[in-house]
């Protein structure tokens, strides 16, 4: 008997930065040193790319990384991932809007270079006709040489 794969669709367009930006909006609301996309296998959770994010001024890393959404009305599951380290007080979470409203989020921490904390919203409801953006909101003190990380494999699916 052949082996049959149920593979789940990922209604995130380039979920691992393999295309650079490509489909994600990404705010940069503190002016951080460096906000881009990296080609950094070592540093990557899948595949070769990421969004990475260093700055060494205290208080200068605070940015969403989003992208708009086409889901029929459902049930979803949301996730993204992120690693880091030096960050000081944070405010970090995953988050699903609809129609400009945060409808649910997952808190997030950074700890240490490797460690990574994927923040998962493990449900969610969209209505008919809804505008529905999925991201990530980072918000970093920084602690002595500042802020750094990396953000990996956001994750969107059907629950149904």
């Amino acid at each position: 008997h052949a082996q049959i794969s149920k593979i789940k669709y990922n209604y995130i367009q380039n979920y691992s930065f393999e295309d650079g930006d490509s489909g994600w909006t990404v705010t940069d609301l503190a002016k951080a040193n460096q906000l881009y996309v990296e080609d950094k296998v070592t540093d990557s959770l899948t595949g070769e790319k990421h969004l990475h994010f260093w700055s060494s001024a205290k208080d200068s890393v605070e940015f969403t990384a989003q992208q708009a959404v086409s889901l029929p009305a459902g049930d979803y599951t949301f996730s993204i991932s992120i690693m880091g380290g030096d960050a000081g007080i944070t405010v970090i979470y995953a988050y699903v809007m609809a129609d400009g409203e945060i409808i649910a989020s997952a808190p997030m921490k950074i700890t240490s270079y490797g460690n990574w904390d994927t923040g998962t919203i493990e449900s969610f409801s969209v209505s008919d006709g809804q505008q529905v953006s999925a991201g990530i909101y980072v918000k970093c003190s920084g602690s002595g040489s500042g802020a750094w990380g990396k953000i990996d494999d956001a994750i969107l699916n059907s629950l149904n």
